[in-house]
């Protein structure tokens, strides 16, 4: 029964089952384009981190490529975000390992940090990309902690 939700879910997300593992590049979209804009240099990293993870099939590679050039909708990621929960608490071997989601996240700061004035700087990070990472997260069941940027601006004296 609920393989059989997944299935509508990527339907509707406009997703083949064979490039479910897409599903994982969502958290570094939705943070990237969380301050309403996605630079080129987030654009580059994004593509390459799919291309060196995952093989995508030619209707992935284009809808990765959608991803990148139009904002998706918060509700698409939100349930992008419950089906790649499902897939990481499933009990079978689909590819998306629960151990890995605190990488994703790891990654979906680093990518926040890719900004064409501050390149990788920690506090590159915005205000909304922060409360995008939280909410990723939160949906993925992670305890991240805090970015490097709210953990600096923390330690900075007043």
């Amino acid at each position: 029964m609920e393989i059989d939700k997944l299935k509508h879910s990527l339907n509707r997300l406009g997703i083949q089952p064979s490039d479910y593992r897409i599903l994982k590049i969502l958290p570094l979209v939705y943070v990237a384009w969380a301050d309403g804009k996605m630079e080129r240099v987030q654009k580059e990293r994004i593509h390459a981190f799919a291309v060196e993870r995952y093989e995508l099939s030619a209707a992935g590679s284009a809808l990765l490529q959608k991803w990148l050039e139009e904002r998706p909708t918060h509700e698409y990621i939100a349930e992008g975000l419950r089906d790649v929960l499902f897939l990481a608490q499933a009990q079978d071997d689909m590819g998306v390992d629960f151990s890995e989601l605190p990488g994703l996240l790891a990654f979906a700061e680093q990518i926040a940090r890719s900004t064409g004035r501050v390149l990788d700087a920690p506090e590159g990070v915005s205000a909304e990309e922060e409360l995008a990472l939280e909410e990723v997260a939160r949906e993925l069941h992670i305890d991240h902690g805090q970015s490097w940027a709210r953990l600096l601006e923390s330690l900075r004296p007043s």
